[in-house]
């Protein structure tokens, strides 16, 4: 099992694929990589898929201290994964947490992407919340602080689960929630809420980008609105019937827009 370590962090990382493009898919807040099973056999047959664990989630470490989690080192994690992998230029795409670390190397590092790939995320978080989901949000962390991530899993959701959500996965993301790391689950919750955001250097993204997101992932539908707004020449596709992962609720819909993406901005089509 490969991991590396990053600033005393070890991450636990995948590669996937012999050749192609380099595809870098970058989880969400509580995910991991299982978060892309149904990417990664699809898109590694033509690209060179690399997934990652962020700190304090799946595989990878779980620092003590809180104040080591933040958007702009998770993003600092995510390019010394990719430069390990040897990947010089490269597809980058980033669901919900992950959408806000892509959008930050975008803006670090413009020569080195292909094409940006924001997922059900916002250029800023703080800015998208109901005060419904606030009081659930903070109900939820003091449930975390004080009777551990076991009771966290066992909270009912603040809204209904989308249609195409299995049992099945429903489960397995339970099970992997009440296995999370406390320090994780509130640093990565604290590195969320205070990101400052790209509402006003979003303008400066510069690589071909596609905003996608499910039609009833009711926080961040218009949040994906704007953003696509905001960034030059930015393509906005909904995928119907779906919530928060249109990756693993639809599959199918979201692997053929992702792959139309990647084919419009491979180098070859440039010619």
């Amino acid at each position: 099992m490969p991991h590396m370590s990053v600033n005393g962090v070890n991450i636990y990382f995948e590669t996937h694929g012999d050749e192609g493009e380099p595809l870098v898919l970058v989880h969400g807040y509580t995910g991991d990589i299982t978060d892309w099973r149904h990417q990664i056999p699809e898109f590694s047959r033509t690209h060179r898929v690399l997934v990652m664990d962020h700190r304090g989630h799946g595989k990878s470490d779980a620092p003590a201290d809180r104040t080591c989690y933040t958007i702009n080192t998770l993003a600092d994690d995510v390019e010394a994964v990719v430069e390990h992998a040897g990947f010089t230029r490269f597809h980058l795409l980033g669901h919900s947490m992950g959408g806000a670390v892509v959008q930050e190397l975008a803006l670090r590092s413009p020569q080195k992407l292909l094409s940006l790939t924001l997922h059900d995320t916002s250029y800023r978080f703080a800015a998208t919340r109901s005060e419904t989901v606030k009081k659930w949000i903070a109900a939820r962390n003091t449930v975390a602080e004080q009777q551990g991530m076991t009771a966290v899993a066992n909270m009912p959701g603040v809204t209904k689960p989308p249609p195409y959500m299995s049992e099945e996965r429903k489960a397995e993301e339970k099970e992997r929630l009440s296995r999370m790391s406390l320090d994780g689950f509130l640093g990565c919750w604290s590195a969320l809420e205070t990101w400052e955001g790209v509402k006003e250097r979003a303008h400066e993204i510069a690589a071909p980008t596609l905003v996608i997101y499910g039609a009833l992932d009711v926080a961040l539908v218009e949040a994906s609105k704007r953003l696509a707004a905001i960034i030059p020449g930015a393509t906005l596709v909904e995928i119907p019937d779906a919530g928060h992962s249109p990756q693993y609720e639809r599959p199918e819909l979201f692997n053929a827009v992702l792959r139309a993406h990647l084919d419009r901005h491979a180098p070859s089509a440039a010619k």
